[in-house]
This record gives C-alpha cells, structure tokens and sequence, in this order.
C-alpha cells in the first residue's frame, strides 16, 4: 500500500537553548508525525546528556489522526529517555481544546516527562524552565 503524503504537523521546529519550540497545525496523520520524529530526533542530538523541554503551540485545531496518537504514544517514552525532561502545550482558542488537552494528555500519560497546558507561551516557556531547572537538581547538575 502507498504511504500517505504528509498533512498537518510543524509548521516549525527549532531549539533554543534547552528548549525545542514545536508550533503545529491543522490534523496531522502519523506520515506528517514521522517527519516531525526525524527532526527532533536530530534536535535531542545535539542536547544529548542535557535535560530540556518542548514547547507546543498551535493556531488551530491541531487533532492527531489514531494512527498518529499511536505513534506518538510509541515514541514519547523512548524521547523521554533521551533527555526530554518536561512538555508545555500551548492550547488555542478553540471549541475543541479540551479534545486537544485530551489526546496530548493520553500520547503523554506513560511517558515519564512532566506535561502542562498554558493559555500563553511566555507563562508556558517560564513553566518549562522551572522544570528543567527541578530536573537538573534531581539529577546533581547544574
């Protein structure tokens, strides 16, 4: 069977600092997930023996496919161990946001990472260096 082409997923991806912004959109299927894998797999690289975080945000209804939730699910434990400490998500203003709360609360219920839901980025991005800095002291590091 052909593969599905990508829809939904980043719109961006990129790390500053310990931290890796994700802004997302639209409902991704688990090809657009994949592709999103690829480049934080290559982003916890370049963090590897560090704890950091990810920070979510979307403008839109941003809604997994079950294929997609599936692989996420697969994969959050697996990121986790690589040094993924804490995600933040940025909810929209949207008649589906307790849906959205719903699956990311699911694709992270075993994942082993602490998990908020903001309103705002600046109050999530605070949120997820207080984790960071609660994981570097569990940890011994500075």
């Amino acid at each position: 069977m052909q593969p599905f082409p990508a829809h939904g997923g980043q719109r961006s991806l990129y790390r500053d600092g310990r931290i890796v912004y994700a802004h997302g959109g639209g409902p991704s299927n688990r090809e657009a997930m994949e592709a999103y894998h690829k480049i934080l797999q290559s982003l916890a690289a370049e963090l590897a023996g560090t704890r950091w975080g990810v920070l979510g945000r979307s403008d839109d209804d941003t809604l997994l496919t079950p294929d997609a939730e599936e692989l996420m699910r697969e994969t959050a434990v697996r990121v986790t161990a690589a040094g993924r400490a804490a995600v933040a998500i940025v909810l929209p203003q949207s008649p589906v946001r307790h849906l959205i709360r719903a699956q990311w609360t699911r694709v992270f219920e075993h994942a082993g990472c602490a998990l908020g839901f903001f309103d705002d980025q600046d109050v999530a991005r605070v949120w997820l260096e207080q984790r960071l800095a609660e994981a570097d002291a569990a940890q011994g590091s500075v």
